[in-house]
């Protein structure tokens, strides 16, 4: 069985049993710890400006002197 075909029937609930579903998959996630994607860490705005300075930026200019 497909994760797609599990999809249509899952949507074809009524809300009360979706939310049933969706609560007993994320408990059943949580019990297996499945790492899905790790999040990026949390980073203020001036960290944010300062990698893309020293990223973005200066990269750029050195690709249009050469």
């Amino acid at each position: 069985m497909l994760a797609s075909d599990v999809y249509v029937i899952a949507k074809a609930l009524q809300e009360e049993e979706f939310t049933k579903l969706f609560h007993m998959l994320k408990s059943e996630m949580n019990k297996k710890n499945i790492n899905i994607k790790d999040k990026l860490p949390d980073f203020a705005d001036n960290d944010a400006i300062r990698y893309l300075i020293e990223n973005v930026v200066k990269k750029s200019r050195t690709n249009r002197t050469k």
